[in-house]
């Protein structure tokens, strides 16, 4: 069994290039944590299809900790703290479960696979292809997978570049909260204002989501975290609602979402309401004209702009106008990165196009029964945003559809693959990898020699 993570499911360290050894951990430590992370900023080069460090003397890399099944990177995040944020810990419990309860052996047939998680997840597919040749050829058994979130878009990959000998190599996919139609809420917030991890006390001893917002600005992968242009979900569709105290500057358009094709560039719907600086019922009247040269004393005017969530590349461009990092005490800008979104986008064309190869099978287990981010607002009407410069100094409102917290059910169900059995699981995106239901359930798709024992369908679902 090889075991493959998701977004920040991987140990990652930097060192100067043509240097040997573990480097200094980046990814995760809760000593220095905004620092630490603050080496992994880089900017996206189109040439090499790379997110690349600032300094171009340092590389990224995962560190094996001595232990050549992978497991190391994947298992507890933190190697030097064993307790405290579940943050830290990814597969740990099921490796201690499968080790101690399965009868597995780490290095023997139990390995992991892990990943520079910033880069778009079609540049892995050369790296888990080699890391299955090798457990092929240590084991002579066709490898089972199981993927958590991001890492089923990694094991995509494989059927986009490998599909023959993945069919050769492998047995069983299972896939776990992948978010194949995307995460709408947590990818796009993640870019617009970050992700706060550890909740609202993380920004005071762990990663500030500024500093984490401004490494998912250029990484492919986040971008990949968003809805294919030609995925549809039912209902109404993903949207970003923003008040803005300031009106947006002319030529700043949304692109309408359409099955399989993009409507171009009609212009954001707006309207606009002014509010007393102490709001309350019968103080809040639509005007007729959105734009009032002297509004009367007392008064403030808050502009109301939807747009679908195709829109977001213009909205970052206003964003990010004149953003940048400090390194080393140099600035460095950050601008919206066009050929980042492209990237993307080219990702999950391949994707969509990609097939089960005969004579291998695919299982998918989904999270629901909880509010999972869907639609975004960012100020109100009593509180508006002042500009798009500001926006990544507020607090997203959402709307909710079903999942896990994180992916929406339908996103998880969009593999577009012919899966032999799917499953609906109440739980959250993360801890679904740490209940032991669904770690029988796994173990039962894989074969009777998995170890696992039979657990009943909660949730049907269709293809």
């Amino acid at each position: 069994m090889v075991l493959v993570p998701g977004v920040c499911g991987t140990i990652l360290s930097t060192r100067p290039k043509g240097e040997k050894g573990e480097g200094d951990r980046a990814w995760v430590s809760l000593y220095e944590a905004d620092a630490r992370y603050q080496k992994l900023w880089g900017t996206y080069n189109p040439k090499s299809g790379l997110m690349e460090s600032f300094e171009g003397g340092e590389e990224v890399l995962v560190p094996t900790g001595g232990d050549a099944s992978g497991l190391y990177s994947i298992s507890i995040l933190d190697p030097d703290v064993s307790y405290g944020l579940p943050v830290i810990h990814y597969f740990d419990t099921m490796i201690d479960y499968l080790t101690a309860q399965k009868g597995y052996t780490v290095g023997k047939d139990l390995f992991g696979f892990g990943y520079d998680f910033r880069q778009s997840n079609l540049t892995h597919a050369a790296a888990l292809m080699q890391r299955l040749r090798a457990v092929h050829a240590q084991t002579g058994q066709r490898v089972d997978v199981v993927s958590h979130s991001m890492g089923g878009l990694v094991v995509k990959g494989l059927l986009v570049d490998h599909p023959e000998e993945f069919g050769e190599l492998v047995a069983n996919w299972v896939s776990i909260a992948a978010p194949f139609g995307g995460a709408p809420g947590f990818g796009t917030d993640a870019l617009l204002t970050g992700v706060q991890f550890a909740g609202s006390i993380g920004a005071y001893f762990f990663v500030d989501r500024g500093t984490f917002r401004q490494g998912c600005v250029q990484s492919p992968a986040v971008y990949e975290l968003l809805p294919p242009l030609d995925f549809r979900y039912r209902g109404d569709q993903p949207s970003i609602k923003l008040w803005l105290s300031q009106e947006l500057p002319p030529g700043i358009a949304c692109a309408a979402r359409a099955w399989r094709r993009v409507a171009v560039s009609p212009e954001a719907h707006a309207s606009a309401h002014r509010s007393n600086s102490e709001p309350g019922p019968g103080l809040v009247r639509a005007l007729p004209d959105p734009v009032l040269s002297s509004p009367p004393l007392g008064w403030r005017e808050a502009h109301e702009y939807t747009f679908a969530l195709d829109a977001l590349p213009e909205l970052l461009r206003g964003v990010l106008e004149g953003n940048s990092v400090s390194v080393g005490g140099k600035p460095r800008p950050m601008p919206y990165n066009q050929a980042v979104a492209e990237c993307a986008r080219a990702s999950q064309r391949l994707w969509r196009a990609a097939a089960l190869p005969a004579g291998s099978k695919f299982f998918s287990v989904y999270g629901t029964g909880y509010d999972t981010p869907y639609s975004l607002q960012y100020g109100s009407w009593w509180f508006p945003v002042t500009d798009l410069p500001s926006l990544p100094h507020a607090n997203a409102g959402f709307t909710y559809t079903d999942g896990d917290g994180t992916v929406p059910v339908e996103s998880a169900l969009a593999d577009g693959l012919e899966a032999t059995e799917r499953l609906g699981v109440k739980g959250l995106h993360r801890p679904l990898i740490s209940m032991q239901s669904v770690w029988d359930q796994v173990l039962t798709w894989l074969g009777p020699d998995a170890g696992g024992e039979p657990w009943h369908m909660l949730v049907p679902s269709a293809a």
